[in-house]
C-alpha cells in the first residue's frame, strides 16, 4: 500500500478522533478513567495492535467455528486484550473485563463511521490481510495460465446513463479501462420484455422460452409465475437449463436470479432452496465479523439517513419545476430508505467481499449482480443526482476488485454489462387519472385481478434471509425460527404481494378471477384465465366487445398486440394495424413506426411464447424525449418496448475477437459470452456467432 501524505493525514485523523472518543468513554462508562491525551492515544495504538493480534488468531485457529461465534469472540478477545494491556499504560485505567469490551465495540463503530466519511481504503486491507490470508489457508487455490472470466452486471444501467457517467466522471475505473484501450464498448438490443427475469435467464441460461414478463400468467398450471419467488425460479431455471449454462464448469452465481447452471450459489434465487448446493468454501462466513458487520450497520444506518434527506430534496426541487425531477413518486417514501440500504452498502459490500474471495481462489467463472442504481433509479429517476451517486459507489467497488486481481492465480477476462435499461415517464395514473386495473374492468364484464406494482428490492432481500435459513447450524435454526411467520415452503416472503401472511386472501381473489391483469413497467399484461390456450383476436372481440376498442382508443396507450386466427400477430393502435407475421401493414398509423427496426421480431418472439398474455398493451411513445408511462409507481420503468431501456451494454476486453455482428436479444449475448468462454478455457462445446435470434 503507497503511503501517500493523504493517507498519513488520514491515519492521524483517525488517531486523533479515536483518542478523543476514548475521554468521551472515560467520562460515560463506569470503571474506565484516561487522565491524559498522550495516554489516550498510546491506549488507540495498543487496541489497534490487539486487534491485528486478534485476526491472526482468528485466521489461523477460529476460521472453522460456527459464524455466529465470530463477532462474540473476537470482541470477547479484544475485550480481555484492552483490558490487560491498558492498565499498564500510565494515565489509564480500566476496572475489568466490560469497561475493556465496551472500549473494543466503540472504537470499532468509531472506525466504521470514519471510513465512510474519509473513504478510507479499509476495505483494501481487509481484502489483503484477512481475505487474502484466509483463502491461501483454507481455500483450494490451483494455479494457472488459463484465464478466468469475470462478468459484474451493472442491472437496469442503459449505455447512455453510461456514456454521461464517464463523461461527467462518475466512474472513473470504468473510463482507465476504456481509455487504456484495455476494453471496448458495445451496445447490445433486448426482447421484447426488458426486465430482469427474461434477460437473466437468456444472459446465463441461453435460453429464455416462454418468459413473457417478470410475472405471468401459467395456463397449464393455472396460476400465477413470478420470476423471483424462489419457488417458482426453482422451476423456470429447471425448465430452461441445458447443464451449459454460462456458469457451468466450476462457475459462481453471486447474488442473481438464476444460477446459470454455477457450480457455487450464494444469494440466489433460483437455488435458494437447495440446501444441498455448493456455495463457496465454508470460511466465506468470516463475512460475519465485528469489522464487516459494524461497517456495514453504520454504512445502513448512513444511507437510511441520506435517503431521507435526498427525498425531501428532491420533492422540493419537483415543486420548484426543476427539469430533471419533473415526475416523482408516492412509493419514494419514508420506509423505501430501509430498501435501498440493504441494497446499497449490505447486499453489495457483502458481494464484494465474496468476489474477491472467489477471484483469489481462481475461480474460472463468476457473474456478481449489482442492483443498487436500478433499484434507486425507479423511485428517484435513472438520471437523478442519486442515480449517478450510487453508479460513483459501485465503480469504487469495482476498483476494490481490480486491485485484488494480480493475487489471482489465474489472468481474468473482465466484463461489464448490464442487462437492460430504464426509461423515463410518469405513472399511467399520474398521466390519465387511471390505472390499468380500473382501465379494464370498466370495458369487461367478470372478476378482474390486478398485480401492477413489482419491486425487486424485495426479492432480493427474501433471497438474502432465505440464503441464511438453509444451513444445518443452530444459528441457522435460529434464524428460521424467527422468520417461520414469512415463510412459505421454505421461502421467507417478505413485502407487498410476497408476505405468506397474505397470500392466502390474494390467492383466493386471483381464484376467484377470470381476467388477470399484470403491470411490468411500460407493458400491461391481460389474461383471460378460464381459457387453457391463449383467446384469439375473434374470441376476444365475442367475449368481451368493448375491450379492445377502448384500449387503442385511449390516449395513453401506443399499441395492444392480439394474435388472429386469419391474420397471425397483430399490432393495433388508433388508425393503424400492422400484421407482423405477413410483413404487412393497413391504415395512416403504422404502430411501430416509432421503434427501431428489430421491433417487429421481438415481437413475433413474445407473441409465439405458450404463456403470452393474451393481449399485451403498450404504452404511447415518444421518439423525441423517448419517455413513455410505467403502469407501476415508479419513475423510471423497464419490460417493454421504448427508449432506453432496450439500449443495454457490453464492456469487455480488448483482446477478445469480436467482428462487431450486431448482439440482439440476451441469448444472442450469451452465445457471444460462451463463446469466448469456450475459446478461452478449451471448455467442450460449439462457439456460436452473436448473430440475431430469429424466432
Amino acid at each position: 500500500m503507497k503511503l501517500s501524505r493523504s493517507r498519513i493525514i488520514q491515519f492521524l485523523s483517525v488517531v486523533i478522533v479515536d483518542a478523543i472518543v476514548l475521554f468521551l468513554l472515560s467520562l460515560l462508562a463506569p470503571g474506565v478513567a484516561i487522565t491524559t491525551f498522550a495516554s489516550a492515544i498510546v491506549m488507540v495504538i495498543g487496541v489497534s495492535i490487539i486487534q491485528g493480534i486478534v485476526w491472526w488468531l482468528f485466521i489461523n485457529f477460529f476460521a472453522h467455528l460456527p459464524a455466529i461465534l465470530f463477532p462474540v469472540l473476537t470482541f470477547v478477545l479484544t475485550g480481555i486484550g484492552v483490558t490487560l494491556f491498558g492498565n499498564y499504560i500510565p494515565g489509564v485505567q480500566i476496572d475489568g473485563f466490560w469497561p475493556g469490551l465496551w472500549i473494543a465495540v466503540g472504537l470499532t463503530v468509531v472506525n466504521a463511521i470514519l471510513a465512510s466519511i474519509l473513504v478510507l481504503d479499509e476495505d483494501s486491507n481487509f481484502d489483503r490481510n484477512v481475505t487474502g490470508k484466509m483463502v491461501s489457508k483454507y481455500g483450494d487455490v490451483k494455479k494457472t495460465d488459463v484465464p478466468g472470466f469475470l462478468f459484474l452486471e451493472i442491472d437496469g444501467l442503459s449505455i447512455d446513463i453510461l456514456r454521461r457517467a464517464l463523461d461527467e466522471g462518475h466512474m472513473p475505473t470504468l473510463k482507465k479501462w476504456l481509455d487504456s484501450g484495455d476494453h471496448k464498448l458495445l451496445q447490445w438490443e433486448t426482447d421484447f420484455t426488458s426486465q430482469t427475469g427474461a434477460m437473466q435467464t437468456g444472459i446465463l441460461m441461453g435460453n429464455n422460452d416462454n418468459v413473457p414478463a417478470y410475472r405471468w400468467w401459467d395456463r397449464a398450471a393455472g396460476k400465477m409465475i413470478m420470476s423471483g419467488n424462489p419457488k417458482d425460479a426453482v422451476e423456470i431455471e429447471k425448465r430452461l437449463s441445458t447443464g451449459r449454462g454460462l456458469l457451468s464448469d466450476g462457475g459462481a452465481s453471486r447474488g442473481n436470479m438464476f444460477s446459470g447452471d454455477a457450480t457455487e450459489s450464494l444469494f440466489t434465487m433460483s437455488v435458494t432452496l437447495n440446501r444441498n448446493r455448493g456455495r463457496g468454501p465454508g470460511f466465506y462466513t468470516y463475512l460475519f465479523n465485528p469489522f464487516i458487520l459494524a461497517r456495514l450497520i453504520t454504512r445502513f444506518i448512513i444511507e437510511v439517513i441520506k435517503e431521507w434527506f435526498e427525498a425531501a430534496r428532491q420533492r422540493g426541487r419537483h415543486k420548484r419545476g426543476s427539469r430533471d425531477d419533473k415526475y416523482i413518486v408516492s412509493s419514494r417514501n419514508a420506509a423505501y430508505a430501509f430498501l435501498r440500504a440493504f441494497m446499497g452498502p449490505m447486499l453489495q459490500d457483502l458481494t464484494t467481499y465474496t468476489v474477491i474471495g472467489d477471484v483469489l481462489r481462481g475461480v474460472p467463472a463468476i457473474y456478481a449482480l449489482y442492483a443498487g442504481y436500478d433499484d434507486l433509479a425507479h423511485f428517484a429517476g435513472m438520471s437523478s443526482p442519486e442515480a449517478f451517486e450510487s453508479l460513483h459507489e459501485t465503480d469504487r467497488y469495482f476498483a476494490r476488485i481490480e486491485r485484488a486481481l494480480p493475487n489471482a492465480p489465474r489472468p481474468y477476462h473482465v466484463f461489464v454489462l448490464s442487462d437492460h435499461g430504464q426509461s423515463l415517464g410518469p405513472t399511467f395514473k399520474t398521466a390519465y387519472g387511471i390505472s390499468l386495473e380500473d382501465l379494464v374492468k370498466g370495458l369487461v364484464k367478470g372478476q378482474v385481478f390486478a398485480a401492477l406494482n413489482t419491486n425487486e428490492a424485495w426479492d432480493n432481500l427474501n433471497a438474502v434471509l432465505s440464503e441464511s435459513t438453509q444451513d444445518n447450524t443452530r444459528s441457522a435454526e435460529v434464524v428460521r425460527r424467527a422468520l417461520a411467520s414469512k415463510t412459505k415452503d421454505g421461502a421467507v416472503a417478505l413485502g407487498p404481494e410476497r408476505d405468506a401472511k397474505e397470500s392466502e386472501p390474494e390467492e383466493q381473489e386471483l381464484e376467484k378471477a377470470n381476467v388477470v391483469v399484470f403491470g411490468s413497467g411500460s407493458t400491461g399484461l391481460i389474461y383471460f384465465t378460464d381459457s387453457k390456450q391463449r383467446l384469439t383476436y375473434e374470441q376476444i372481440q365475442d367475449a368481451h366487445p368493448d375491450l379492445i376498442l377502448g384500449l387503442i382508443n385511449h390516449p395513453g396507450v401506443g399499441f395492444i398486440i392480439v394474435k388472429s386466427e386469419t391474420n397471425g400477430t397483430m399490432v393495433m393502435t388508433k388508425g393503424g394495424i400492422n400484421f407482423v407475421d405477413l410483413n404487412r401493414r393497413e391504415g395512416n398509423i403504422d404502430p411501430l413506426a416509432v421503434y427501431p427496426p428489430n421491433a417487429a421480431m421481438h415481437i413475433r418472439r413474445e407473441s409465439s411464447f405458450v404463456d403470452c398474455p393474451d393481449i399485451i398493451v403498450n404504452t404511447r411513445f415518444d421518439p423525441v424525449t423517448e419517455e413513455l408511462c410505467g403502469f407501476e409507481n415508479q419513475v423510471s420503468h423497464h419490460g417493454g418496448l421504448g427508449g432506453p431501456q432496450n439500449r443495454p451494454f457490453l464492456l469487455y476486453p480488448s483482446t477478445l475477437p469480436y467482428d462487431g455482428t450486431p448482439v440482439v436479444h440476451a441469448t444472442g449475448l450469451y452465445r457471444l459470452l460462451r463463446g469466448w468462454r469456450d475459446q478461452a478455457q478449451g471448455l467442450s462445446g460449439r462457439s456460436e456467432s452473436p448473430a440475431q435470434t430469429n424466432p
